[in-house]
């Protein structure tokens, strides 16, 4: 399966943080949640049940 590349997002909502705010959005095809840090960093959270379509492998496997 190829990793999904989060081309359709639902902005969630902003979490204020010390350094600005972090902004989060769902992928609506994979489920995965993405966190736009106030320095630009995008961090990905995969969805329960997806790792394999964002192109992540279970370690058990």
């Amino acid at each position: 399966m190829t990793p999904c590349k989060h081309q359709t997002l639902e902005y969630v909502g902003d979490q204020k943080t010390d350094e600005g705010v972090n902004s989060y959005y769902k992928c609506k095809a994979c489920g995965a949640l993405l966190v736009v840090t106030p320095a630009r960093k995008v961090i990905s959270i995969p969805g329960v049940g997806e790792q394999s379509t964002c192109g992540k492998q279970n370690p058990s496997s």
